[in-house]
């Protein structure tokens, strides 16, 4: 089951450091992101989920509740009491999982339909809500606890 932690932002790979250390599975999903600046193109490493750390437990029990919340920049675990992820979120949510860092996808646009050629983005194009030529992005939503949840993820298109 996936847990899902509301953290300090910014202190993710710190904590899932610190939870791997204690032989507990988490994940703070990056992605590389092109940003522009001074009008060049810079690939910069991202957090997907600012604030967030999902974590994979077979039972919460209440010795784990409180080693978790005992590390520093934890706030809370999601859901009163805390829920798991339902299956069907978590399911959609592991190929993100899976990718470890998700690199810049690359495809075309042709009749107003975009195709993805490369990246992991491939084969994924009906998840994206939209996306933008000028900056580089595509917009995926997802949900979290019931709640949707909105990103970015960056991809070169060509327009044929």
């Amino acid at each position: 089951m996936i847990y899902v932690l509301h953290v300090q932002s910014g202190k993710e790979q710190e904590i899932v450091r610190k939870l791997g250390e204690l032989d507990i599975q988490s994940f703070a999903p990056t992605h590389e992101l092109l940003e522009r600046r001074n009008g060049k193109w810079n690939t910069v490493q991202r957090i997907i989920f600012p604030g967030y750390v999902f974590v994979s437990l077979d039972k919460l029990a209440q010795t784990i509740y409180y080693i978790v919340k005992s590390v520093d920049s934890v706030i809370r675990f999601l859901g009163q009491p805390p829920e798991p992820l339902r299956q069907e979120e978590a399911d959609r949510l592991q190929w993100i999982f899976n990718a470890g860092n998700m690199t810049v996808s690359r495809g075309y646009v042709k009749d107003g339909r975009l195709h993805i050629t490369d990246g992991i983005l491939s084969g994924r194009e009906h998840r994206i809500i939209k996306y933008s030529r000028r900056r580089k992005r595509c917009t995926l939503c997802c949900e979290i606890n019931g709640r949707r949840h909105f990103f970015d993820v960056s991809a070169e298109l060509d327009k044929v």
